[in-house]
Formats: C-alpha cells, sequence, structure tokens
C-alpha cells in the first residue's frame, strides 16, 4: 500500500515535469522560428512578402469600402474645386432658377441667344419705318432724257411755269474779302418764241468780278443751252457749246469734246432748271432725294449730285423764308461745293446760293429782295 502511495506521486511529477519540459521546448521553437523570420526577412523577400502581399490583397478587397470613402472626400475637394468646371454646368440650374424667380431682369441679361429670336421681330417690327425712309432718302432721280421728260411734262406748260422777264439781286461776299461786299444780279428773259437770255453779273468795289451768260430755248426736256460764256476779271471769255444736232459739247478753250445729253445745263442755267423740277416734281426734293444733272464749265462737263437736306428757314434780305437746302455731293475734298436754298413759295426760286472752291474759299450770295410779282 505504501509502495503503491509513493509511485504514484512520482508518476505525475513525472508527467507535470514533462509537460513543462515540452512546454519549454515548444517556447523555444517559437522562439527560433521567429527569430529566423526576422533576420531572414531581407533574404527571404520573395517568401515573407508574397505572403505579406497576398495576406493584404484578401483586406485590400474589403478595404474598397473605405477607399470608397476616401474618393468621397476626394470628390468633395473636386467639388469645390470643379466650381469652374460647373460654372458651365451650374449656370444651367441658376439660369432655369432665375428666369423662375426674377422673370425678365436675369433673361434679359443671360438670353442674348434666345433674344436673337425676338430680336429679329423687334428690329422686323420697327424697319418697316425706317425702311421705306432709307428707300426715299437713297433715290436717286436722273434730271435726264426720258425721266427728264417725263418728269417736266406734268406742268402745263413750261412757258407759263417761267416769268417772261425776271431781275434777282442778291448780296454777295466772300470769305477773303470781308471788308467789302458786292453785289449779284441775276436778269433773266423769255421770248414768246421760248429762247431765253440768262445773264449774271457779280461787281464789287465797283469792278465786275464775274459774268455768266446763258442762251438757248425751253422745250421737252427744261432749258437747252446753246451757248455758255464765262468771263473773269482780267481774263478773256471762254465758252462751252451746245451742239444739240451733234449731241457734242465743245470749248473754246480745249481741244476736247463730249458726249451731249438732254437735261445737260450750265453753271447759270441749272438754277433755272431747279425751278422747273421743284414746280414738276417736289418730291424729287424731300429729305435724302438726289436729283442727277449733267452740269458743264467753262472747258469741260460734270455730272453733279443734288441731295436734300429737308426744309429749313433762311434768313434774306426780304427776311426769313422757308426753303429747301440741297447740297452738291463730292467724292473728293478738292471738288467744288455747291449749296442752294429754293423756296416753293417763289416758284423754288434759289434765295440764296454758297460756293466753296476747292482751296476753301466761301462766296455767298443771299436774296436782298422780295421779287416783283
Amino acid at each position: 500500500m505504501s509502495a503503491l502511495t509513493v509511485a504514484a506521486p512520482t508518476s505525475v511529477r513525472t508527467r507535470v515535469v514533462l509537460v513543462l519540459l515540452a512546454t519549454l521546448l515548444l517556447h523555444a521553437l517559437l522562439l527560433e522560428q521567429v527569430h529566423r523570420t526576422l533576420i531572414g526577412a531581407e533574404g527571404d523577400h520573395d517568401e515573407v512578402v508574397p505572403l505579406s502581399a497576398r495576406l493584404l490583397p484578401p483586406p485590400a478587397p474589403p478595404a474598397p469600402p473605405p477607399p470608397a470613402a476616401a474618393p468621397r472626400p476626394v470628390t468633395r475637394p473636386r467639388v469645390p474645386a470643379a466650381p469652374p468646371a460647373p460654372v458651365a454646368a451650374a449656370p444651367a440650374p441658376v439660369e432655369t432658377a432665375l428666369p423662375g424667380a426674377f422673370g425678365e431682369a436675369p433673361a434679359a441679361a443671360q438670353e442674348p441667344p434666345p433674344a436673337a429670336e425676338p430680336a429679329a421681330p423687334e428690329p422686323a417690327t420697327p424697319e418697316p419705318a425706317p425702311a421705306p425712309v432709307a428707300e426715299a432718302e437713297a433715290e436717286d432721280f436722273e434730271a435726264t432724257g426720258a425721266t427728264l421728260r417725263s418728269a417736266l411734262s406734268g406742268l402745263p406748260s413750261l412757258p407759263t411755269a417761267l416769268p417772261a422777264s425776271a431781275r434777282y439781286v442778291y448780296r454777295t461776299t466772300n470769305s477773303e474779302i470781308r471788308l467789302a461786299t458786292g453785289t449779284t444780279t441775276v436778269d433773266w428773259t423769255l421770248a414768246a418764241d421760248g429762247r431765253y437770255r440768262l445773264r449774271m453779273t457779280t461787281v464789287a468795289l465797283g469792278l465786275t468780278v464775274l459774268e455768266l451768260d446763258s442762251q438757248g430755248g425751253v422745250g421737252e426736256f427744261g432749258l437747252a443751252p446753246e451757248r455758255y460764256t464765262e468771263t473773269r476779271a482780267r481774263r478773256s471769255p471762254e465758252a462751252a457749246n451746245f451742239d444739240w444736232a451733234g449731241r457734242r459739247l465743245t470749248f473754246s478753250a480745249k481741244t476736247h469734246e463730249r458726249p451731249l445729253v438732254e437735261g445737260a445745263q450750265d453753271r447759270i442755267s441749272f438754277q433755272i432748271q431747279l425751278m422747273l423740277l421743284g414746280q414738276a416734281r417736289p418730291e424729287w426734293f424731300r429729305r435724302g432725294a438726289t436729283t442727277v444733272m449733267p452740269m458743264a464749265g467753262r472747258d469741260d462737263v460734270t455730272i453733279y449730285r443734288f441731295r436734300s437736306t429737308g426744309r429749313e428757314s433762311t434768313q434774306t434780305g426780304a427776311g426769313p423764308m422757308d426753303a429747301v437746302r440741297i447740297e452738291r455731293i463730292t467724292s473728293r475734298e478738292t471738288e467744288a461745293r455747291i449749296e442752294v436754298w429754293l423756296v416753293p413759295a417763289l416758284n423754288w426760286l434759289p434765295v440764296r446760293m454758297r460756293f466753296t472752291d476747292r482751296l476753301g474759299r466761301v462766296t455767298e450770295s443771299v436774296l436782298e429782295a422780295q421779287p416783283a410779282s
């Protein structure tokens, strides 16, 4: 009994010792393995990293949810940074909101493209009014040929539209001789056979400065000059000859010839021709309209375009008069400028004339007294 009693504790102790030894050995082996793993980490990178890499990727797939959270913050910075890009997209909602909230104010500021469509009707609505005006202002009337004959056919009789005789006196000034004034006298006679004589003389300081003379006939085209003579102080007379049979213009001072068309005038007869046109076709002198007329001088012929600037009041020696002002349209500054004020109440008589030469010198003649009726 005693032997068995002693043996039993000994076997238990042995087992306990063995268990302890096994436990220590196992710990030693584990520590050795850990030590080898730490030391051989660099050399065994192919084995260690794959293990860790393989272990990490599996968690990485679940990790996308955290990265998904990371993109969200990333998209948040993009959203604030993106306003430049969304500015294009952001206005879209803003535009739809502003018109709904503020109506026409934002629409007017933000709707140039849409406004283009309404703008078409808007100009189209006001333009009908300006359009006819623009057409009327741009309209040219040729005071020659068949057009001229048709225009003057409205007069009952050309001779009765003009006085048998008349004298018009004008006060003349010159920009270079401001202290002295001159007198310009226009004498007109019309014979029963339709022959006319028109003479203009300008006298200053007792001297004849300029003398213009036009002779010819009155027919279905109005005045038809035959000879125009121009005499200036201390110069010999120079003439332009109208050969209606040969349809040519010749000049005493030049050897060249020019074609001659019905309605061509000279530098003094054009004033009487304007009186006929005003009586026959007053619409030719509405504001903006242009009358085209060939005009011969002492050595050549030029196409003159007279544009009407409309009605205005002009001061004369007989008081203010309601006149229609016309001016020559020039293409170069060196061309002479002509302005004429016609008074419809006086059968479209020129009551004021202003000539500006290519050097800028101005000569102006203003009717001195009411012509006798």
